[in-house]
Order: structure tokens, then C-alpha cells, then sequence
């Protein structure tokens, strides 16, 4: 339940908290407090030990927890209120049994070397947790606008409410052949009052003959001050709409996107919505790891869980595309803020300021481009993480702007917590190597106490991440993509806090994959590379020192142990940060019969995928090659005509092609009859028209309802991780 005076009631409750220590602390008696610390601390310490020796002993809480997860797993499939609530209370009772634990046992303080790199690390292990247990408190509640979605929408089919909506493409330097198709997506939407615009921010001549040829608005500015949202800004005095739209240039609606958004603004006190971010390629770390298919896009938890969790707590973050925003309530703030580079999030934290409801509607509603190299996916996470921790240093932020209630406050605090966990991780790297180089224990720990007091919590973050997100993401892959972006964004993390305004905002590179060159991200890899050399060089050399009567045979199974799962981490990503060559047009699982005439042979079959640049076809049978050929000899020719046959929406549009590719020797079997297996062909379209295109596109990309999210169970992906440790064929494969 949501009170409006939630914010008054939290201070009311601070400060009742703070009169309440203040009494206590009059009535201590001070000399007594020292003893009585100490006494307290003992007492921690004789309780925070394992209950037992045995391994059944220790591992019971362990198991314990096991059998809870499972029997909620069993009686709720798709986790509900209750089943979330229940295991973030576990999971939360088990961090802070295990950092209690931590506190009161295993830090090292025999002198000021070893106690200082022991407190750093339990302080990096308190906010990791910490920022855990915060995040499933957070999502145990979430808001399903689908509901109201259906009803509201009602009113925009009837015709009862059509707002006019200018749908606006600001563009920087991706490429005509990408704006083509989201200009020709936008203009397929299912809606009558839109008009399209192409906000180009460096001026092409290109561009402009492109807005032309398609029909739609063209607008350019004569700098690039502010870089997108200053475009953005530019352009607002010329659009008259009521409604506004915001696609990044390489996003394709569907083509009910407009319906099912538009009708949210007959409340007026709704100033956004948001929808997710959905990608038609893969990310790179998926590509580099040969792994398409199991793993989801790393954003796509973001997307699908947390947002919806924002959304009860009324602090959704507007993503900078993919969202219809109301004119009026952006006339109201100024326009779109140029404080900081990540623009978006601060004109949410501004309309929530002034009371508006920012909502968020968790359907996929259009798709655009994962970065496609490595280095583009690490520049656009440094750029969210910096931009996000700028706000701490300008006005109006989420802890002083007003207005805002406290559990907003809370949520948006989250996500500053959420960039500094890089920090944590590079520590995580580096501990064990104290030990293995320089015999300093960070970490004074036996087996039974890790086995007792962080294997349960461990393995319920396991049990309960990949459930309670419905296989949106495995704790194991978390590892991974925090991994590999920790030292640059740990080093963006310090600069931002010594200079707010050390980096200007840069444009993610889209479309610019070599389809047949290997790159190798040497500044990526060359501290992971370090780590993994000091991390096998001090396993080997404490491996040799085992009969050493002066090494704790404890602290050496504890950080071999953990220095052999820090050296897989670092092997995959390792692996990550090597660019593959991919396809440069995203391919579609289609299978759809389907007709291709060459040489006068009709040549039937189905599709096996599709793309805007050709199609991979099954050829089942030939209608003609009996009548046309005596003896059969193949193709003589490669020209081609292709279509989709009946009930395809394209079944009227036949397209030029070029055969590329097919198996000769069935083929010849296939025209003689002497075989019913089908033959394989590859084609490509040659020289779509505009008109071409127009069919053609919407029909690849605009489909309503056809972005699918992967749901891959928490064992695939742990195999799949440890597959990839050895797995060197995307190397050598030219996708």
C-alpha cells in the first residue's frame, strides 16, 4: 500500500530512532562501555562457530536451505509475493549470519598489514551482500501493466483517443542502410496521427536525401552541443504533437507499439512510458563464447524484472528509447536535461519530482542493435556507470530533488550502490593472490567454518537468482559480466568521484562488425591476462610448498579453492574480450513454404531463416525438372526469383535473388527423382526497391508479440559456463 506521506512518516521514524540512541547513550555509563564491547565481542565470537565437526554437521544449513528452495520451487513454479518474500528473508538471514561470522571470526588482525587488506575485504564482502539482499527485497514486489495495457488501448483502436505523436530518430553516425529500416518501421505502426522525424546530429547530405526518398521530416542543427539530448532539445520547437516518442536510431518498432502505449495517456498525470529494450542480435559476450542461444542479453534482466520492481516503488528509469513521453510535462522541466550524460535518467528523476507517474509497460515492443564488439559493450556500460554516479554531484538529484517520497529515494539509491560493486570485484581478484605470493591470509578461515557459514548462502544465491528471476540471468553469468567490465569501470568509478566532468558522452558504435577479422581487446585483456599468470604461478609455487610445516593447511585449501574459480572467471572472459567475425544482418528462424524459380525450374520448398540481405531455404522437390531437363546437370544459371507462398503476408512479393550456395550432387538426385532428402540453398536479394523494402522489413522486424525472451535452466547455463573455458571454435569460425 502506497501512502502519500510515506516521505514524512521515514523522517518522523529517523528521528524517533535518533532520540531513542541519544537516551540510551546518556544513560551509558562510559567507563563500562570498553569492557562491555569486549565482553560482547567474546560472546560473538563463542556463538558465530560451527555446531559440530562432522561433515553432515556442517553441512546441514546448507542443506536445510536446499530443501526449502526446492519445496517452494515445486509448490510455485513462477515465483508469487509470497515465495519471493519468503526466500529474500532466507537469503537475507544467511548474509547476515555469514557477515557476522565474518566480523567476529575470520578477520585477520595480527598486524597492521594483514589486518588492513582483512578489513578491506570483509568491507567488500559487506556491500556485495549488502547490495543482494537489498536487490530481492526489492523485487519482491513488481507491478503487470499488461492488464491495463488491454483496457486502456481499447480506446485508441476505437478511434475515441488519437493524440498526435511526432516519433523522433535522433541519429549521430549510424548508417543509411540502418536508419532506412527504423524510419520504415516507425512509418509501419498501426497508428494515424504520427509523424516521423530524422534528428540528424552531423548534418549528412546522405541522411537528408534518405529522409526524402522515405517521406518523413528531416531536421539538423548547426553544432553538436550536449551531444543527443541537445539535439533532442533542438528539434522540440518545430514538433506541435501532444505525445512524443523516442526511438535510438537502430530501433524497429512493432507495429502495435503506439496502441499499446498511447492509451496510458489519458491519465494526466502520466508523463512516460517505458518499455523494454529487446536486441534482434546477440550481445558480444554471448557471440565471442559461441553460446547464442543459452545465454540471454545481460540487459535483459534490468528490462524484465527490475524495472517492473521500479515500477511498484515509482521509480522507473527512462532508458533513452523505446518510450512515449507527454509533451507538456517535458515543456515543464526544461526539456530534455544536459547536466549529464546519461540525460535520461535525470529527465525521470525531474518528472517524478514534480509529481508524475514515469510507468512501465514490460511488453517487448520493439527491438534494436546489442552493440556488436566488446569494446562498444565496455564503453556503454562506462558511460551508464558514470553518468549515473555524476548525479551525485549535480542539483535536483534523487536524494535532494523534491518531493520525492523515501521509498523513491531508496530504489533510485540502488543503482549507485549497484556501479561501485566493481571495486568489490577487483578486490575478489586480487585476495587470494596475497596468500599465494606473499603468504598474507586476508581471509583466517578452516574449511569447516567456510563449509558451515558461507557454503549456505553461496549456494542459495545459486538455488534462488535464476528462479526468482524466471531464468533471466544465472548467478554464475553474473560473475562473468561483472568480471569483465570490473577494472575499467572500478577506475571510471574513482574518476568520476575525483572529476564529475572528466568524459564528454560518446555514441556506441553500431553496425560496424568485419565479417571476417578476428580482433583481440589487448587493454581489455592485459589485467585479466596479469591476474590469471600471478594467480597459476602462486598456485603452482604453494602447490610445491605443501610439506611446509609453517603453512596453514586451511588458509591453503581456502584460497587455492578460490584462486581456481577466479582463474576460470578470468579464462572465459578472456575469451569474451576476443571479437569474432559475425553476420552483418541479423538472421530469422522462419520456417514458411516457399517458392524459388531458376532457370526456368520451379523449385519448392521452406524457409530455414531469412534476413534482410537473403534467406537459407530447404528445397523439398522440383515441379518442373522432369519436363525441362532429360538429363539433369545442376544450374546452369544462378539468377534467381524467390516468394513466400500462401498464408504468408508476403505471398505477392516475388524478389530478385542470387543463388549463393547449394549441394550439387543432391540436387542433380532431387531433379532426377532419385531422392526425396532436401537440398540446402543460400540465397541473397539483389537490389530491393523501396517498395521492396517497405514489405520486406515490416515483416522481418515489426511482428507484435514476436520478441521472445530465452529462459535457459540454472544447470545449462553452469555447463555452458564450464564449456566455455574450453571452447576455442567461435576462434575459427566465420560467422
Amino acid at each position: 500500500m502506497r501512502l502519500k506521506s510515506l516521505q514524512a512518516d521515514g523522517w518522523l521514524l529517523l528521528l524517533g530512532i535518533l532520540a531513542l540512541l541519544g537516551v540510551l547513550l546518556w544513560q551509558v555509563n562510559w567507563r563500562d562501555l570498553l569492557p562491555n564491547l569486549v565482553g560482547f565481542w567474546q560472546g560473538g565470537q563463542a556463538i558465530m562457530r560451527p555446531q559440530g565437526t562432522t561433515l553432515e554437521a556442517l553441512l546441514l544449513p546448507a542443506f536445510v536451505w536446499l530443501a526449502i528452495t526446492f519445496l517452494l520451487k515445486e509448490l510455485s513454479p513462477k515465483p508469487t509475493f509470497w515465495s519471493r518474500l519468503i526466500v529474500s528473508v532466507g537469503l537475507a538471514l544467511l548474509g547476515i549470519r555469514y557477515e557476522l561470522w565474518r566480523l567476529l571470526n575470520s578477520l585477520n588482525l595480527d598486524d597492521p598489514l594483514n589486518g588492513t587488506i582483512s578489513v578491506v575485504l570483509f568491507l567488500a564482502e559487506l556491500l556485495t551482500v549488502f547490495n543482494s539482499v537489498a536487490f530481492f527485497f526489492h523485487c519482491i514486489f513488481s507491478i503487470d501493466r499488461t492488464p491495463a495495457a488491454d483496457r486502456l488501448s481499447q480506446a485508441v483502436i476505437r478511434g475515441e483517443y488519437l493524440p498526435w505523436v511526432d516519433v523522433i530518430l535522433p541519429t549521430y553516425n549510424e548508417g543509411v542502410d540502418i536508419l532506412r529500416r527504423s524510419v520504415i518501421a516507425c512509418q509501419a505502426m498501426d497508428y494515424p496521427h504520427k509523424r516521423i522525424y530524422l534528428l540528424d546530429d552531423t548534418r549528412r547530405p546522405a541522411v537528408r536525401a534518405l529522409a526524402a526518398e522515405l517521406g518523413c521530416e528531416y531536421r539538423d542543427r548547426p553544432d553538436n552541443r550536449h551531444a543527443k539530448a541537445g539535439n533532442i532539445n533542438h528539434a522540440l520547437p518545430t514538433l506541435t504533437g501532444e505525445l512524443i516518442a523516442v526511438f535510438d536510431a537502430d530501433f524497429v518498432p512493432s507495429r502495435n507499439f503506439l496502441t499499446r502505449t498511447v492509451g496510458f495517456f489519458q491519465d494526466a498525470k502520466t508523463a512516460m512510458v517505458q518499455t523494454p529494450q529487446h536486441f534482434f542480435n546477440e550481445d558480444p559476450v554471448t557471440v565471442n563464447l559461441g553460446l547464442e542461444g543459452i545465454l540471454n542479453n545481460e540487459q535483459t534482466l534490468f528490462f524484465r524484472f527490475i524495472q517492473p520492481s521500479r515500477d511498484y516503488w515509482d521509480s522507473v528509469v527512462c532508458c533513452g528509447t523505446c518510450f512515449v513521453i507527454r509533451r507538456r510535462a517535458l515543456d515543464e522541466i526544461g526539456g530534455i536535461p544536459t547536466d549529464s550524460i546519461t540525460e535520461d535518467y535525470m529527465t525521470t528523476i525531474k518528472l517524478q519530482s514534480l509529481g508524475y507517474r514515469v510507468k512501465y509497460l514490460n511488453e517487448a515492443l520493439a527491438a534494436g542493435m546489442s552493440p556488436e564488439t566488446i569494446s562498444a559493450y565496455i564503453n556503454q556500460r562506462l558511460r551508464w556507470g558514470q553518468g549515473t554516479l555524476q548525479m551525485l554531484f549535480l542539483g535536483g538529484n534523487f536524494f535532494t530533488a523534491p518531493n520525492l517520497r523515501l521509498t523513491q529515494r531508496l530504489s533510485h539509491s540502488l543503482s549507485i550502490i549497484y556501479w561501485f560493486l566493481s571495486i568489490p570485484r577487483v578486490i575478489f581478484l586480487l585476495a587470494p593472490l596475497a596468500f599465494l605470493l606473499f603468504g598474507i591470509a586476508p581471509l583466517r578461515a578452516t574449511v569447516n567454518e567456510i563449509l558451515y557459514f558461507y557454503f549456505p548462502y553461496y549456494l542459495g544465491n545459486i538455488m534462488a537468482f535464476s528462479w526468482l528471476t524466471e531464468g533471466r540471468r544465472s548467478a554464475f553469468w553474473s560473475d562473468v559480466y561483472e568480471t569483465i567490465i570490473a577494472f575499467p569501470m572500478a577506475i571510471t568509478v574513482i574518476r568520476t568521484l575525483i572529476n564529475p566532468r572528466g568524459k564528454t558522452f560518446k555514441v556506441t558504435p553500431k553496425g560496424i562488425v568485419d565479417p571476417h577479422r578476428i580482433n583481440v581487446n589487448w587493454p581489455l585483456i592485459r589485467p585479466l591476462l596479469v591476474i590469471a599468470l600471478l594467480t597459476i604461478g602462486g598456485l603452482i609455487w604453494r602447490s610445491s610448498s605443501l610439506q611446509e610445516t609453517n603453512v596453514n593447511p586451511d588458509s591453503l585449501a581456502v584460497n587455492m579453492v578460490w584462486s581456481i574459480y577466479n582463474l576460470s572467471l578470468l579464462l572465459v572472459c578472456m575469451l569474451v574480450a576476443i571479437d569474432v567475425p559475425q553476420r552483418r544482418f541479423t538472421r530469422f528462424l522462419r520456417t514458411e513454404p516457399c517458392e524459388l524459380i531458376v532457370g526456368g525450374d520451379r523449385y519448392v520448398g521452406q524457409t530455414v531463416d531469412i534476413s534482410e540481405e537473403g534467406a537459407r531455404l530447404q528445397i523439398r522437390h522440383c515441379d518442373t525438372c522432369q519436363e525441362n531437363h532429360a538429363s539433369p546437370q545442376g544450374l546452369r544459371t544462378y539468377s534467381a526469383q524467390f516468394r513466400l507462398l500462401p498464408p504468408s503476408e508476403l505471398a505477392d512479393l516475388w524478389l530478385s535473388a542470387e543463388l549463393r550456395w547449394h549441394d550439387q550432387e543432391r540436387l542433380i538426385q532431387l531433379q532426377q527423382g532419385a531422392s526425396s532428402n532436401p537440398v540446402e540453398m543460400r540465397i541473397r536479394f539483389l537490389d530491393l526497391s523501396l517498395a521492396e523494402h517497405r514489405r520486406l522489413i515490416p515483416y522481418l522486424y515489426c511482428q507484435p508479440g514476436q520478441w521472445d525472451e530465452i529462459r535457459v535452466p540454472e544447470i545449462k547455463t553452469a555447463w555452458a559456463m564450464i564449456q566455455s573455458v574450453f571452447r576455442l571454435h567461435p576462434l575459427a569460425e566465420s560467422r
